[in-house]
């Protein structure tokens, strides 16, 4: 999935030309309050800018209704967003399911994030860091064109954080990638690493 972002003004910030072609994987690394999440939101189509234009596969947003703008997002985009978005009263298996994959491969995702004993707790049961990985396995059960995660190993240690990427950046083939972070950790899986403030002016 192609991204262009054009003369985008924001009360927060300006970005004065963004592009990201299929298959890229970037990191935007900055600490907290400098923009990144609302940076994500701009790409998502969830944020509306006070001016410019946002692009998917170069075809301007502003002409695509909500209906259309949804089924982009649930086809074509993986979003892993600081609160998670998951259902606290479901498993972590049905959260899963909910991306439209089978039980069979809720299970084995949720074993390679290392959950399988998990698979039948209620989300509200587990930890902030588990709960992470159920999204990162969410996310991985759309098989998505476009992942747009944000700080999705803020809450991992060193071993889960490594495991969590290693499958990220693994499972990608023509997929892409854009990540915002202040975790150094993760700096190595990227070839393409922009500080927020070269990016948000």
């Amino acid at each position: 999935m192609e991204l262009q972002l054009q003369g985008i003004e924001t009360p927060y910030f300006k970005v004065s030309n963004f592009s990201l072609s299929p298959g890229k994987r970037l990191l935007i690394k900055g600490p907290s309050g400098t923009g990144k999440t609302t940076f994500l939101h701009l790409l998502a189509g969830l944020y509306t800018p006070t001016a410019g234009d946002i692009q998917w596969d170069q075809k301007s947003i502003k002409s695509l209704s909500e209906s259309e703008l949804s089924h982009i997002r649930r086809t074509k985009m993986g979003l892993v967003f600081q609160n998670l978005n998951l259902l606290s009263y479901l498993t972590a298996t049905e959260n899963i399911e909910l991306s439209g994959a089978s039980r069979e491969v809720a299970h084995e995702l949720l074993g390679k994030v290392g959950l399988a004993e998990k698979t039948s707790r209620r989300t509200q049961q587990l930890s902030l860091g588990e709960q992470q990985r159920v999204a990162v396995a969410r996310v991985l059960a759309q098989k998505p064109e476009l992942i747009l995660a944000d700080e999705p190993t803020s809450s991992l240690d060193d071993k889960n954080a490594e495991h969590v990427m290693n499958l990220l950046i693994g499972d990608l083939r023509e997929q892409s990638l854009v990540m915002v972070s202040h975790d150094h950790r993760i700096e190595k899986f990227f070839t393409d690493i922009v500080p927020v403030q070269e990016l948000l002016r």
